[in-house]
Order: structure tokens, then C-alpha cells, then sequence
């Protein structure tokens, strides 16, 4: 009898929705790619992290295998031709679980938490290499010591091989790596798919007892100074299962647990600014529950200290069926920003803090860590508010409840078919001599007080903008944040359960 609806559904093409053009898929790399090492036609390959649902019905599931191929590459190699890195990949098959590979038109929107920028077309493109800030300190030193030349190519020479590097030009994603991408062109009929239970259904008496435990978790974080009530994060997450389950669900979706601040990590972060490069387990800004730091912090970045995604966890007194409940705060960080309230220097998050919700859900079911998945609303959230350093907050009032296993055979983010290492760059030699060419050429174009002060006057009016927007500028005013603006597209992607 279960096999009637899936006969009707495909003698009925016309009952089954199409993928239209635009939707969003999230995607990971199973092997390594860079500009340094791949060439035009490097295969590809790829698995879909989170379900694609329309109309309420699983379409694209997470698993499924997308394909696709190294169309161009622009390679910075000893950076005499190019001064900066880029890439481009063209994503043409998808698999659906137990099916024959279909047709696929999709290119890259985004590649998550990285320091390269994606342009409409969809090419990656890195940033120049002596843009970073070690370089521009080392250009104001020149500046400031004109007159001593000698002093001067030796303090240069000093900063740019001592104390902070020139970053690396060459594009390199590891296996793990995630993108988005944004189908070209609609998937037809012949791209459905079924559809299986997944996990364990709640009854519904778990189900009230668990809504009522959660209805009775606080929903907001306070900023510990300097004011401590000054409300911040909302809280969306609860977490059903022990210390070493959240551990090692975490662990098994590529998520780090943040270390605390400490003298060395502070300038450790700040060198990963200056170069340019990520910083794995980096501090996080404590935050107040129930006048409570957060039990755990964990973390997911790539190569840029300015992005990342982050959850604060808090375990709970009492249990639900004998097992521990943990909530929590989680949201993404996409920028710095400066002399904020209470920072002077801090992050500033996605507005639409469900996205960052939805993620940790996605990345934990995809371990096959998490059994069940529960979606909990919570009426009395606001659905726009700001958190402690002014940036907006936009929410559906659901949060997540995630129930996790021993997980004992997890799907590791990082599995990778590469057969041997993928090169991020030459030897030593053609390091160093990549490094003093692309110096050289800096240094001839911008080394002088014309480009250092328009390049100074470009920054403050930067920073001058982005805090006009904060206090009282139409991309932080609540009031010009619409709830109507909130209301999900037909297509989304969703969780195991709604």
C-alpha cells in the first residue's frame, strides 16, 4: 500500500512542483580544490547539507551528490601576470539517493565564512594580497621615514617577514568547504523525490511535555557590561542529550569549541586580521543567562576572522525523559564593525537570526547525530529587536528543539575523496619570490601619499557610514525592518521536521 502514492506521483508529472530558478542550495565539498594546483576541468564533487522542500514536500534531500567542474582558474603563481587569485565552477549533475544522475544548472552565490567575494556571475574572486593591513602599515612606515632609507627598507622588510606577512594570494578550499548555490534554471518533475521518515515520532504527550519545558527556558541573553541588563542574543536552540553527545555532534559537522580569551589569543586574532587568514577557535564575547557565561561555545569558520557561525550553549536544571536539555544562542557573524556599544571592536550578524537557527539544525542532522527535531513556537518573542551592540534582529518565534543520539557512526563534515594533497602553493623560493615581486608591484603603484591618503579617507568614510546606519540610518531602523518582509518564499529549505 505505501508504494500507491509514489506510482500516482509519477504517473502525474504535472501534481509534482518544479525547483524554480533562484532557489538556494547549500552545498559542501568532498575534495579539495585551489587555484594554485586545479586546472580547467578538475572534477568537482559535492553533497547537498540541508533539504530542499516545496510546497511542504521534500524535493531535494541532504545527501544528495551534486557535480560539477573547474570551468576557469586565474593562478597568482610568482604574481608577475596576476596580482590576485580567482576561480570559477560550473555545478552541472545532481543525484538524488538511489537515483541516476539529472541535469543541473546552478553557479556559486556564496562561499561560506571565506575572505573571497563571489560576483554575480559567479566567479571567486580573492582579495590582492598587499591590501591586507600588515601591508598598509608597512606603507605608512615608508611614508613616516622617507627621509632614511635605508631604515625604512629594513623596518619594511621587518614587518612584512616578521611580525605580521603578506597574505596568501592563492585561492584554496579544503574538503568541508561550504557554498551556496543558486539554480540557473528550473529542475523539473524528474528531480522529485519521495520522500522517508526521518528520525522517531514524537507522541504527542512527549511533544506538550517537551513544549512545555521549553516555554518556561528564558529567551534572551543579557550583555554583562557595562550595563547588565542590556538584552542581546535570542535564544532559538535546545539541545536534548548529554555534555559528551553535544561534544560530539558538534565535533563530527566540522564545529570548533571556542577557547577562552586570553593576552596571546587577542594579539593571536589580531594577526590573523592583519594577514588575512581565519583563526580557529577564536574567543567569543561572554554573554549573560540567567547571570550564567555560557556552559559551551562552538564555532564554524573558514579563512576570514570577520565571519563565522556561532552558537553559546547553556545547560538547564531539570531533564526531559532522564536526559539533559541544553538551550541556546545562535547567530552569524558576516563583518566588524568598530566603537559600538560597550566594543571596540565586535561582530555584526545576519539580521534574520533563523537562518543561523536552521544551520545548526541542518549541520547536526546531516551527522545523523540528532534522532528527532521538533520545531516549538514561542508567541511572546518579539519578532524584530536589536541585540546589546545595535544590530537588528529579525525572527519567525520558533525555535529548534534537537534530540541527539551516541552517535556512534557519525557522517563526518570532512570526508574528501582526494587521492594525494592538493598544493596551496610552490616551495620556499617561489614563496619568497612570489612575496618580493607582488611588493615590488604594490609599492611602484601605491606607494605614495596620494594612494595612502585616499586610501585613508576611504576607510574613516567607511567606518563614519556604517555607525550612521547603527544609531538613527535606514539599515538599522526597526521601524523600517517590515514583519511582512519576513514571510518565507514558497521554496525554503527546512529540517527534518517541521
Amino acid at each position: 500500500m505505501l508504494i500507491h502514492p509514489y506510482l500516482l506521483l509519477l504517473m502525474c508529472p504535472l501534481a509534482i512542483p518544479q525547483v524554480p530558478s533562484g532557489t538556494q542550495l547549500h552545498i559542501r565539498l568532498t575534495t579539495t580544490i585551489g587555484s594554485y594546483a586545479s586546472k580547467v576541468g578538475t572534477p568537482v564533487p559535492a553533497v547537498l547539507i540541508a533539504p530542499v522542500m516545496v510546497d511542504g514536500r521534500t524535493v531535494l534531500p541532504a545527501g544528495s551528490t551534486i557535480s560539477g567542474k573547474v570551468k576557469k582558474v586565474a593562478r597568482v603563481g610568482l604574481g608577475i601576470r596576476h596580482e590576485t587569485a580567482g576561480l570559477e565552477l560550473g555545478f552541472d549533475r545532481l543525484s538524488l539517493p538511489g537515483q541516476a544522475y539529472i541535469p543541473l544548472s546552478a553557479r556559486v552565490s556564496e562561499v561560506d565564512n571565506a575572505i573571497e567575494r563571489v560576483t554575480r556571475d559567479g566567479r571567486i574572486r580573492n582579495l590582492r594580497a598587499t591590501d591586507s593591513g600588515g601591508t598598509r602599515v608597512t606603507g605608512y612606515i615608508r611614508m613616516l621615514l622617507f627621509r632614511c632609507e635605508l631604515q625604512s627598507a629594513i623596518a619594511v622588510w621587518l614587518v612584512r617577514s616578521v611580525v605580521v606577512k603578506v597574505p596568501e594570494p592563492e585561492t584554496y578550499f579544503p574538503a568541508g568547504t561550504e557554498f551556496t548555490l543558486t539554480l540557473t534554471e528550473p529542475l523539473g518533475p524528474n528531480a522529485f523525490f519521495p520522500g522517508a521518515p526521518a528520525g522517531i515520532e514524537l507522541s504527542q504527550e512527549d511533544r506538550g511535555d517537551l513544549h512545555r519545558l521549553v516555554a518556561a527556558m528564558p529567551d534572551r541573553t543579557y550583555a554583562p557590561d557595562p550595563d547588565p541588563h542590556r538584552p542581546s542574543d535570542l535564544t532559538n536552540v535546545v539541545l536534548i542529550g548529554s555534555h559528551d553527545q553535544v561534544a560530539a555532534a558538534f565535533s563530527a559537522a566540522g564545529w570548533t569549541q571556542a577557547l577562552p580569551t586570553s593576552l596571546r589569543r587577542r594579539v593571536g586574532w589580531l594577526r590573523a586580521l592583519g594577514e588575512r587568514r581565519g583563526f580557529s577557535a577564536a574567543p567569543m564575547t561572554p554573554l549573560l543567562l540567567n547571570d550564567v557565561e555560557a556552559d559551551m561555545s562552538w564555532e564554524k569558520s573558514l579563512n576570514n576572522v570577520s565571519k563565522r557561525h556561532h552558537i553559546r550553549l547553556w545547560k538547564q536544571p531539570g531533564d526531559w525523559k532522564g536526559r539533559e536539555l541544553w538551550i541556546g544562542a545562535a547567530s552569524r557573524d558576516v563583518n566588524l564593525a568598530y566603537l559600538r556599544p560597550g566594543h571596540t571592536f565586535s561582530h555584526k550578524i545576519v539580521a534574520d537570526v533563523d537562518q543561523e537557527r536552521d544551520k545548526v539544525a541542518y549541520d547536526l542532522a546531516f551527522t545523523s547525530c540528532a534522532s528527532v527535531m521538533d520545531w516549538i513556537d514561542r508567541p511572546d518573542v518579539p519578532d524584530l529587536t536589536q541585540n546589546s551592540t545595535g544590530d537588528s534582529m529579525t525572527t519567525d518565534k520558533r525555535l529548534v528543539a534537537v534530540q541527539l543520539n551516541d552517535c556512534r557512526a557519525p557522517r563526518l563534515s570532512t570526508g574528501t575523496v582526494d587521492t594525494e594533497p592538493v598544493r596551496v602553493h610552490g616551495g620556499k623560493w617561489e614563496v619568497f619570490a612570489r612575496r618580493e615581486i607582488l611588493s615590488a608591484r604594490s609599492d611602484l603603484l601605491r606607494d605614495n601619499w596620494y594612494w595612502r591618503g585616499y586610501e585613508a579617507v576611504r576607510r574613516i568614510v567607511r567606518v563614519v557610514r556604517g555607525r550612521g546606519r547603527l544609531s538613527s540610518g535606514t539599515g538599522s531602523s526597526l521601524s523600517n525592518v517590515r514583519p511582512d518582509g519576513l514571510r518565507k518564499p514558497p521554496v525554503q529549505v527546512v529540517s527534518l521536521r517541521q
